[in-house]
């Protein structure tokens, strides 16, 4: 009897998930776009969908076309007088253009906590460039932009990144991005292309573009998008800022080598957290903070089934498609694939440090730093990266600056609830508003023995010195 109504319990809430995820990226609308090769660019109209959660890196099926597109003949010329308007979106590999968005006139894309979000709720038009013109473009803009200094942000997520670029953002000397993710398309491209060589097949025409045929070709795509980037940044930007924070996704950390090499001067930030306050901490958002559905789902996952409960979502899986995972339980579910970024992650990290100890990470941050003092943390990572700003200088703006360390970070988004062990959490059961402010949560936890048990199960076949969730890297703030 106990165990019929256990499984009838079990089986209502896989069905409650499932319409919970399916209604969370339900779109109303359908688009189309060309499917082949565009040898000139153009500038298209469109209309962003409508979704209420956005889980894949940005594309092109993010926008309705409207109208007829408007072919650009002179894409180098029209980019260098109105480059402050067009900011990199992705790249279509079917079309072979780089995807550019104007958003909707009076837009600061900036003021959303995540520029990627922004873009795409924002847009009014899109600029395709074939990406054999790319390197005319860039190369037209380049010297206006020689003096850029970048400081690249890699992450574990859910670590109080977002919280430094609003900080970063508020200050004279340097703006901040959050997440662009032509970083993170380029990345999944790459590990497409490699799936396909280890199986012996052959890739697809368009996944198999020639700038990323070689280490040498995808270095010069990386230079060529981010110069874009940075044309679009610093001239649009009021007080015309050189210095650029970029906050990347997690999974672009496997393009750390190919980064260094693109941008040797270039100053680079790990941050990261506890692997299960991370992982719980994403739970929470994604299951809107509601821990009966966490317990539903957890059910789920140990009976087999996690696997059809949620959606595929492909930068999240970079790291457990490695072969050393393939023991693990429950491949392919949520837990799987988060429990396999994070270790992966943080093994890329460690390698990394561990090749150039005093150099690649010119600072390496803790998240029980920032919750610990936000300010005197934020100063710090400035002086380790060389730069001299302190809030008392003439000219700051202290007001913004005080209401960036109080505010959530995140409010607005799908990562500020209640219950959120994070930066941007807050203690009611609604998503935040832009302005309220930050409180440390005090909700009990949700992770138990089984995911700990699991946690270390990960860790074990990942064969690398990431012994458990609460390893620390060598030189961390904490």
């Amino acid at each position: 009897m106990h165990m019929d109504v256990f499984t009838a319990v079990t089986a209502l809430s896989a069905v409650v998930i499932v319409v919970y995820f399916l209604l969370s990226q339900l779109t109303t609308q359908s688009s189309s776009w060309p499917k082949t090769k565009q040898p000139l660019a153009y500038i298209r109209k469109v209309i962003p969908k409508k979704t209420k959660l956005h889980l894949p890196i940005n594309s092109l099926n993010d926008f309705i076309p409207v109208g007829e597109a408007t072919v650009v003949h002179d894409v180098v010329q029209l980019f260098v007088r109105r480059g402050n308007e067009f900011s990199v979106y992705s790249i279509d590999w079917e079309q072979e253009v780089v995807v550019l968005i104007r958003p909707v006139d009076g837009v600061d894309l900036k003021a959303h906590p995540f520029f990627r979000e922004a873009q795409r709720r924002k847009a009014a038009e899109v600029l395709c460039v074939p990406l054999e013109r790319l390197q005319d473009v860039a190369s037209a803009v380049a010297d206006k932009v020689a003096h850029v200094q970048e400081v690249f942000i890699f992450i574990t997520a859910r670590c109080g990144s977002t919280l430094v670029t609003r900080l970063v953002e508020t200050t004279s000397v340097a703006q901040a991005v959050c997440e662009p993710d032509v970083f993170s398309v380029i990345n999944m491209a790459l590990l497409r292309l490699k799936r396909f060589y280890q199986h012996g097949q052959t890739p697809p025409h368009h996944s198999c573009h020639t700038s990323l045929s070689n280490e040498e070709s995808t270095i010069g795509l990386l230079r060529n998008v981010l110069t874009l980037q940075n044309y679009n940044l610093v001239t649009s930007d009021p007080r015309h800022r050189d210095i650029i924070f970029y906050k990347f996704r997690p999974d672009v950390i496997l393009l750390a080598d190919l980064m260094a090499r693109a941008f040797p001067s270039a100053k680079n930030v790990f941050m990261y957290r506890n692997g299960l306050e991370v992982t719980e901490s994403i739970s929470r958002a994604f299951l809107n903070d509601k821990y009966l559905l966490y317990v539903a789902y957890r059910v789920t996952v140990r009976l087999g089934l996690g696997k059809l409960l949620v959606p595929s979502v492909n930068h999240l899986q970079c790291f457990g498609d490695d072969q050393k995972f393939s023991p693990v339980r429950h491949r392919g579910s949520g837990f799987f694939d988060l429990y396999t970024t994070w270790v992966g992650v943080m093994q890329c990290a460690a390698d990394l440090q561990g090749k150039q100890p005093e150099y690649y990470f010119h600072a390496v941050i803790h998240y029980s730093a920032l919750v610990n003092n936000k300010e005197k943390t934020f100063l710090l990572l400035l002086k380790k990266l060389g730069l001299k700003w302190s809030p008392e200088d003439p000219g700051e703006g202290t007001d913004k600056i005080k209401r960036a360390l109080v505010e959530d970070s995140q409010a607005g988004t799908v990562f500020s609830i209640k219950g959120l062990p994070s930066l941007n959490s807050c203690l009611y059961q609604r998503r935040r508003r832009p302005g309220e402010k930050w409180e440390q949560d005090v909700s009990p936890r949700w992770v138990g023995q089984w995911e700990r048990e699991y946690f270390q199960d990960v860790c074990r076949h990942a064969g690398n010195e990431i012994s458990g969730p609460d390893f620390l890297l060598p030189h961390t703030i904490v």
